[in-house]
């Protein structure tokens, strides 16, 4: 190529850059453009890990590859805590794969800039506050709050906040929801002033939902007109990048399904079409009656609200389009039966002015306490032009006297951050929890609060499936204003728990007067294990091994496929222990063994054929890293000889390294395996003594793939001892059966 086409090439890029510069700036080329102007999008979804945001992945296509609007991702870390489909990697390197993975697959969508604020990804966990811990605070909000502030998304879209999902995408979208609440004020994250941030308030919150708390669904069963194929075969083809995690094993094209990806409004500071069809109206697109520059809030002093009794709500307009409204109109419309006073009279707004009206908002003595909605409206005249909008808050009426089972600490605390982010009523979507134990009394706490000008006090009726009963009348006696945490003794028989279970989960309520509040009962088993005074020998043979038993069958199933029958997946467990040991022999039965992971590769369990044993020697556990979490594999490429290890607890790695003492050993069988495990008192974080009682789990893991490839993952089914989905019988240590060691 001769120089002079080579140079009038440059030229003709220099001149496009320019041309494309100046309309950027709104005028004459001056020689630069804000970095701030190239930072600026519509939208923004916040994640802790590399393939979250599978869940919009077809949302963002339809917005930013095919209507033009701008969106990007924060991933919180590089997922290299999880496991790894396609090699060895682990660690970083495995981060840095994971982190390619999802830039180019967000690619395809349109996402061309995201971000990695790069804190550790650890170990499978269900705790929000050791997530935090580990991630060294809450100084990371900030940095999530700065990203806020220079990329300037209207509308937010992060994970559900709560207990019932990894503890990394609890705090990933806490710190979504703080940044939605505080990122427009500068007295949040200060220091970042001085780097010249600016505050910047997002206009919606969203979180991705099932079906049953979406608030809004957008269709992927249409097609792309830029992909020219459906949303959700785009989606499918996006994600075959995510090789790591195996979901190119899975995937197709055509997609097997279209269900459309749904979210649930959290909070908006703009009218609300309802029902809502796009995330974006009224933020960033103009709504049907409302232009885009119109603020709408409503707020109530409070969720709960008393019934009867006069509640304050405000409604908030703000007018920041470049021209006047006149005649606004402030009101709230209410349900059936409440009433409200305050209604302010018509007056004009100015670009850049703000309005509000308090209202005292009334429920019916008799109002339901459901979550109810209360909608603020706006109406006015821009020029002679009508324009309106609504938006809405949700409250609870409540009697004077409530009383409601006091939830577990997870639970417990992020009623409070919803509280605090003004997000309390999302909660109803997230039951107490109960653990009970077969076979025991166990205590339970009713919190009572009389709200009322008098003393009051009665009995607390406890509505309870069969196989649970109540010891006593539990009563209540509450002078005016006061509050009482009640203690309700449970006793659980083997009636309560479903046919073919160890376990179960059952619906509990406590009734005061016609107030009524509901929990889930986390039935769990208990069990007495004797002291040996000879230890078995680790072979594989469980002959030798006296102990108490138990059994884990198809019905016991936690994850994916059940076993077709107990000969497909199914396990006899003997538990015994002595001064320096805890011993668990199982006979497992199983048609097909896989024994596809190599000698030297032996960690994530749930990859192939595998025990896990879960330890807890002190109850009071609150999430793994006070735990033991031993596993094992029965057999690998090299043969039938076990190998184990730890996963998802402080110390992760080969039993050699990380658990001295630790033996596995096991043995083939004509219907499956035997597998025995002598874990040392030593390797946990505390000893239990005869007497004491620990929280002890025993999972299977079942594979049926013939020919494996090695390292694949091949999971199928995973049963246990008890067995509640998202982890809880692996990382949530109150969930575990509770053992006693015999005296």
């Amino acid at each position: 190529m001769s120089r002079t086409p080579m140079i009038r090439s440059v030229l003709t890029l220099f001149t496009a850059l320019a041309c494309t510069a100046a309309a950027q700036s709104g005028g004459s080329y001056t020689g630069s453009v804000s970095g701030v102007d190239l930072m600026d999008v519509d939208m923004m979804f916040i994640g802790a890990h590399p393939d979250d945001d599978s869940g919009v992945a077809a949302t963002f296509a339809r917005y930013i590859l095919d209507e033009g609007y701008k969106g990007t991702v924060i991933t919180l870390t590089g997922g290299e805590g999880g496991g790894n489909a396609t090699g060895r990697e682990t660690g970083r390197a495995l981060g840095l794969i994971r982190e390619e993975e999802e830039r180019r697959s967000l690619s395809m969508l349109g996402v061309t800039s995201p971000h990695f604020l790069g804190l550790r990804d650890f170990y499978f966990t269900l705790s929000a506050p050791e997530t935090e811990q580990k991630w060294g605070g809450p100084a990371f909000v900030c940095d999530v709050v700065r990203l806020v502030r220079l990329r300037r998304p209207e509308v937010l879209v992060t994970m559900w906040p709560g207990p019932g999902t990894h503890g990394q995408h609890q705090m990933a979208a806490r710190a979504a929801t703080l940044a939605y609440t505080h990122a427009g004020d500068p007295a949040y994250c200060p220091d970042q002033v001085a780097e010249g941030v600016q505050p910047f308030t997002p206009l919606k919150l969203y979180y991705t939902a099932g079906e049953a708390d979406a608030t809004v669904g957008i269709p992927t069963d249409t097609v792309s007109r830029t992909a020219r194929i459906r949303y959700a075969d785009l989606k499918s083809v996006a994600q075959f990048n995510y090789r790591s995690q195996g979901w190119d094993a899975n995937l197709t094209l055509p997609a097997k399904t279209t269900p459309p990806e749904q979210f649930m409004l959290v909070s908006a500071r703009v009218p609300v079409q309802t029902p809502e069809t796009s995330l974006l109206t009224g933020a960033v697109q103009r709504s049907a009656t409302s232009p885009t520059g119109v603020r709408l809030s409503v707020t109530p002093e409070a969720y709960e609200v008393g019934q009867g009794r006069a509640t304050p709500v405000t409604v908030q307009v703000t007018n920041t389009t470049a021209q006047p409204l006149t005649a606004v109109q402030l009101d709230l419309r209410l349900p059936a039966g409440w009433t409200a006073t305050g209604r302010p009279a018509p007056r004009p707004l100015a670009p850049g002015e703000t309005a509000s009206a308090t209202f005292q908002v009334t429920p019916p003595a008799t109002a339901p306490a459901d979550r109810t909605p209360l909608t603020g409206t706006y109406a006015a005249l821009q020029g002679t032009q009508p324009v309106s909008g609504q938006n809405a808050a949700f409250v609870r009426p409540v009697p004077a006297v409530v009383a409601s089972f006091a939830p577990t600490f997870d639970v417990a605390a992020y009623q409070t951050f919803a509280r605090d982010t003004g997000t309390e009523w999302v909660t109803g979507a997230l039951p107490t929890r109960l653990p009970v134990v077969v076979g025991r009394t166990t205590a339970v706490t009713v919190n009572v609060t009389n709200r009322s000008a008098a003393r009051a006090e009665g009995p607390l009726t406890l509505e309870l499936p069969a196989g649970v009963t109540v010891v006593g009348t539990p009563t209540y006696a509450l002078d005016a204003g006061q509050s009482a945490a009640v203690p309700v003794q449970l006793q659980v028989t083997p009636a309560a728990l479903p046919p073919g279970r160890q376990s179960g989960l059952l619906p509990v309520s406590v009734t005061t007067g016609a107030f009524k509040a509901t929990a889930n009962l986390y039935v769990l088993p208990g069990l007495t294990i004797p002291r040996v005074g000879t230890p078995p020998v680790i072979d594989g043979n469980v002959a030798d091994l006296t102990g108490a038993d138990v059994s884990i069958g198809p019905d016991d199933l936690w994850w994916r496929a059940k076993p077709e029958s107990p000969a497909d997946a199914s396990a006899r467990v003997t538990l015994a222990y002595d001064d320096q040991y805890l011993y668990v022999g199982l006979t497992v039965q199983d048609e097909l063994v896989a024994c596809n992971i190599a000698p030297d590769d032996v960690k994530a369990q749930l990859r192939s054929d595998a025990i896990g044993i879960t330890v807890a020697p002190d109850r009071t556990s609150q999430d793994t890293s006070t735990t033991l979490q031993a596993a094992a594999f029965p057999c690998t490429t090299a043969g039938f000889q076990a190998r184990g290890f730890r996963d998802a607890d402080a110390k992760q790695g080969p039993m050699e390294d990380t658990a001295p003492g630790m033996q596995v050993a096991s043995v083939k069988q004509a219907d499956g395996y035997s597998i025995e495990f002598r874990l040392p008192w030593a390797a946990m974080p505390s000893t239990p003594k005869a007497g004491d009682t620990i929280g002890l789990n025993v999972v299977l893991y079942d594979g049926d793939t013939k020919d494996a490839r090695v390292g694949a993952n091949i999971s199928q089914s995973g049963l246990a001892w008890a067995s509640f989905s998202w982890g809880g019988k692996q990382a949530l240590p109150y969930l575990w059966p509770q053992v006693t060691l015999g005296r």
